[in-house]
């Protein structure tokens, strides 16, 4: 099988180098040879993390569109509307496609599913969510039958890295160096610090759970910028540990989206969950309660779990995520909770119960605002 990579940075060279360093045993398990045919690049003469000499790059996407041998695309690009546009001709003409790009898939959920399905090709994209944990396969096939109450999870390696550092009384300044000295940081480290990329993943997992459109960015978020030593002092008095968690709540007719700081006890689950770690907790119907743990991030891991769906693609028929006939009510900012309150020029803080909608109110007016996760 000839393939191609859209995109040649710390994933694109994961997949390249597995499939270097496993070739014999990949090419088995498929049943056939793997040939990469091209690896588009915005700068084919930029050096790279391995030798590019002799290597397929280009810069033109035409060419892999056209090429008719190219069966299978691994798009691993970090523009969101690229990749939107780029998936869904790959997809028109027919080519199987395997994105890990979470703002591509995020944004167009159901439109890139509704193209695979009229090309009758795969559009595969466990890689967005989870890092190496094997998530999405689980979920959807848990999500046939089951009425999914709840998930809450830590889905951002970076955060929960710093977070954790953080906590063992290092200096923010200090972390966030080694984060970024470790490439664990996105190319915009906002992605991360303000939770947009956790924002984007849960929207992913809510499309799915909730099958209906879910706007990323009307899930009220609030990221790990603002806090600081009082903070951490205060979740430790309480026996609690900082986490920054991604929820999504369902009740009758409405459904509940957050991504905020929040201190859970310290023998939560998710509070135990440390460094680069990922944790998803569920709660359904007729499985009851689930928990999904492992590394969130990584050059390996994640070009490992692309070539998981690869050899779903090679083993098995495409699957097709599709809108339920009644859509529920968006009911985030209503939710009540406990929250901790502390002006920035302040040392200390107050908890409050209050509305979400009131608690992102503080957060806009330059408060600190932390959850006080349920016992």
């Amino acid at each position: 099988m000839k393939i191609a990579l859209l995109g040649f940075g710390t994933l694109g060279q994961g997949i390249y180098r597995i499939l270097e360093r496993k070739r014999e045993e990949l090419e088995r398990y498929a049943g056939q040879t793997v040939e990469i045919k091209k690896i588009l690049v915005r700068d084919p003469q930029k050096p790279r993390g391995v030798p590019i000499e002799g290597l397929p790059l280009t810069a033109s996407f035409q060419e892999i569109l056209q090429d008719e041998s190219i069966e299978l695309v691994f798009e691993v690009m970090s523009s969101g509307s690229k990749g939107i546009e780029y998936n869904a001709r790959l997809l028109e003409a027919g080519k199987q496609v395997i994105s890990a790009n979470k703002a591509a898939v995020a944004a167009s959920f159901f439109e890139l599913q509704e193209t695979a399905r009229k090309s009758g090709v795969h559009f595969r994209f466990e890689a967005a969510v989870g890092g190496g944990i094997p998530l999405l396969d689980p979920l959807g096939k848990i999500s046939r039958l089951n009425e999914v109450d709840r998930l809450t999870g830590i889905l951002n390696a970076s955060t929960n890295y710093i977070l954790t550092e953080t906590c063992t009384g290092q200096e923010e300044n200090k972390v966030l160096q080694e984060a970024r000295r470790l490439g664990i940081l996105e190319e915009d480290p906002a992605d991360d610090l303000e939770g947009f990329d956790a924002r984007r993943k849960l929207a992913i997992l809510a499309s799915m759970l909730l099958k209906q459109e879910i706007d990323e960015l009307q899930i009220p978020t609030i990221g790990i910028c603002r806090l600081s030593a009082p903070d951490f002092d205060w979740a430790g008095s309480q026996g609690r540990q900082l986490k920054l968690v991604a929820s999504l709540i369902k009740q009758n007719d409405t459904y509940c989206l957050s991504v905020l700081p929040t201190a859970l006890e310290k023998d939560h689950p998710m509070a135990r969950t440390a460094g680069l770690m990922n944790r998803v907790l569920l709660e359904a119907d007729l499985t009851g309660p689930l928990s999904f743990h492992g590394l969130g991030g990584g050059m390996d891991t994640v070009a490992h779990a692309l070539w998981t769906d690869f050899f779903e693609v090679v083993h098995s028929q495409p699957v097709y995520f599709s809108r339920q006939p009644f859509a529920r009510e968006d009911g985030s900012l209503d939710r009540e909770a406990d929250f901790y309150l502390r002006k920035e020029t302040d040392s200390d803080g107050q908890v409050t119960r209050m509305s979400l909608a009131r608690a992102l109110d503080h957060d806009r007016q330059g408060w600190v605002v932390i959850e006080k996760g349920a016992p």
